[in-house]
């Protein structure tokens, strides 16, 4: 899908976000704003306007929706202090601060006198709080191969912890690199798009605040299931479509994944043997554009994303 479709290229052209047909910011961050989540720290340079200039402003970017569906550019400046929020007491301010809790929820009066939600939770990049409307929020369909119940969709809307039957907790965080916080250091989410689902690869995901959880490695048997899963899937698209980028891209990020299965010494033969990759597999996933192997984006992975697959 074309840049024009998902994003507001006005916005980003004025604030040179997006300069001669090209982007002047990091593949991973456009990657970031194309998949509904917060930029990291970017300088924004040479911004006027009347009366104004600003040489260079750090700030996170994220992508909005207004209520007539069209997107719009969001930008979150670099704080020197913490700021303020008009529905935080200083104690739940404090706590937000100290990453004792993950975020706070509170209720309000819409301008129709209706009880509505909104979440609120600190970024400590920005030093601000942000805050969501829950309504806003499309949780996943699957998490690691596991279907959510009506239930567990409320919660991860809501920013509260969802747990799976394996013991895998995830969180809905807006100021975490992926967007998502976990007791697992990797999830495959699965979200309809376009009438179908398509997978969501993310790796060196952040912890989880507000509660005391071992990290655990991602290698549990939902997450293998769903790698599986997700290969299939893009073999099936390339077999039908040779010229289809995305699914070139994202076979080839699965496959950076499972060659780190293959590799890992703590995993049995017996698992490692469902992931065994023939030479043609491995070379017709990589996307020639981005790099020649299959660690080439390993400096992303150790940063933190999720991909669409």
């Amino acid at each position: 899908m074309k840049p024009e479709k998902l994003l507001p290229m006005k916005d980003l052209e004025i604030f040179g976000v997006y300069k001669k047909g090209q982007f002047t910011i990091p593949e991973k961050e456009v990657d970031a704003l194309r998949n509904g989540r917060m930029t990291d720290i970017i300088e924004l340079a040479d911004l006027k306007g009347k009366d104004l200039y600003i040489e260079k402003l750090p700030a996170r970017l994220s992508i909005v929706r207004g209520e007539d569906g069209n997107p719009s550019l969001r930008i979150d400046p670099v704080y020197r202090e913490p700021n303020t929020h008009p529905k935080l007491d200083e104690n739940e301010r404090q706590r937000l601060i100290r990453q004792e809790l993950a975020n706070i929820k509170k209720s309000y009066l819409d301008k129709d006198g209706n009880i509505q939600t909104e979440i609120i939770e600190y970024d400590p990049k920005t030093k601000q709080f942000l805050s969501y409307d829950p309504r806003a929020i499309k949780a996943p369909e699957r998490v690691n191969q596991e279907e959510l119940s009506p239930q567990q969709k409320k919660k991860y809307k809501e920013g509260e912890t969802v747990e799976l039957a394996d013991g895998t907790e995830f969180q809905l965080s807006t100021s975490a690199p992926e967007g998502i916080r976990s007791n697992r250091t990797g999830l495959i989410v699965s979200v309809l798009l376009d009438g179908g689902l398509s997978y969501l690869l993310f790796t060196g995901i952040s912890k989880l605040l507000g509660k005391k959880s071992s990290e655990q490695k991602a290698y549990n048997k939902g997450y293998l299931d769903a790698i599986k899963q997700a290969q299939t899937q893009f073999e099936a698209r390339i077999a039908k479509n040779s010229n289809d980028k995305d699914a070139v891209k994202g076979l080839n990020r699965v496959n950076q994944e499972i060659f780190k299965i293959l590799v890992d010494p703590s995993l049995p033969q017996t698992i490692k043997q469902n992931f065994e990759l023939d030479k043609a597999k491995k070379l017709n996933s990589i996307d020639l554009a981005e790099s020649k192997n299959p660690l080439s984006n390993q400096s992303e992975e150790q940063n933190g994303t999720g991909r669409r697959l």
